[in-house]
């Protein structure tokens, strides 16, 4: 708990230093943007403090002793919306409804197990991962953070807070993996299941015609930079549902010794049908080439469900698919 609120403290202090710096290089209002910065240390904050299992522990055992509580905990990130909205006259009580029902419907959904493991996956928890995927695909999370313009990033760092609150804390939901740091075999497994998935996805996507080879134009700088923002918005919340919460659910539902590769392969599936959606809809192509690399981010995930391997090849894909293809 200690390492919790020394990493709090950082961060506030590192967003005091960040507005410091804007304020030298950009004629920005000094107000809106300690509303910004303070919000987004919150919502930052949540983000890192789940990856902490002593945090988690505190949380699961205050969620146990009163259902106020486990109620009560999560809609404090609504604190942090409150600061940006109200310190940037951006102010919204549709867009406080929304994120109040984004917390309070996967949170009730799963309050009732809440007294006891995640050992099997039933529907309330199907309901639940529904209810924290679908909003986000429909776009329903737009429109909130909206100063100095409609601000992307908030909302995949909110997803993650709720999400992780909802099953590690509420459900228990135990090998999730959520970790933001690095052990080399989480490099070396991202690196192997990157390079077996480009073996086969990129012949495959050509063939479909989802993909095209083009010279890329970026410098490796801009490269590592897009592959930071997308392991951080994309690849973590992803692999937080997909790997972490879906198919290590189902891996505990399933019986036998291939009850691995059975939640592997449905979770697989799953996943690509998550990107039909996508224009032209029904877009099979890019539903083929996700299940694909579900497989592969899976495979990564599976060996020691740390979800830093995952999120490391799902972000090389998507980095290499933007520069090249």
């Amino acid at each position: 708990m200690k390492k919790v609120f020394l990493t709090a403290g950082g961060l506030g202090l590192c967003a005091a230093l960040a507005e410091a710096v804007f304020l030298l290089q950009f004629p920005l209002d000094p107000w809106k943007l300690a509303a910004f910065m303070g919000c987004f240390a919150i919502v930052l904050g949540g983000f890192v403090g789940l990856t902490s299992p002593a945090f988690v522990r505190v949380l699961r055992h205050n969620a146990v002793a009163s259902v106020w509580l486990a109620l009560g905990m999560p809609l404090l990130l609504l604190t942090a919306y409150l600061i940006y909205a109200l310190g940037t006259g951006s102010f919204s009580p549709w867009a406080l409804g929304k994120l109040a029902a984004y917390i309070g419907v996967p949170v009730l959904l799963l309050l009732p197990d809440r007294l006891h493991r995640a050992e099997c996956v039933g529907w309330r928890d199907f309901a639940a991962m529904l209810a924290l995927a679908v909003p986000v695909s429909a776009g329903w999370l737009s429109g909130i953070w909206t100063w100095p313009e409609e601000i992307y990033f908030f909302r995949p760092l909110f997803c993650v807070c709720v999400g992780g609150y909802a099953f590690l804390v509420i459900r228990s939901l135990e090998d999730v993996g959520y970790r933001l740091g690095f052990r080399k075999r989480d490099i070396f497994d991202g690196l192997v299941n990157f390079a077996g998935f480009a073996l086969v996805g990129i012949p495959l996507g050509t063939a479909l015609g989802f993909i095209h080879f083009h010279p890329g134009t970026g410098s490796a700088g801009e490269f590592f930079v897009q592959l930071f923002a997308i392991f951080f918005t994309i690849a973590i919340p992803e692999e937080l549902l997909f790997r972490g919460i879906l198919q290590n659910f189902l891996a505990k539902s399933f019986s036998g010794r291939r009850r691995d590769l059975y939640a592997l392969i449905l979770a697989s599936v799953i996943f690509g049908a998550a990107h039909l959606h996508h224009t032209p809809v029904p877009n099979w192509r890019y539903a083929i080439l996700a299940a694909l690399a579900g497989l592969f981010y899976g495979n990564a995930f599976r060996t020691r469900h740390r979800l830093s391997s995952p999120a490391l090849t799902h972000a090389l894909v998507d980095t290499v698919w933007h520069f090249w293809f």
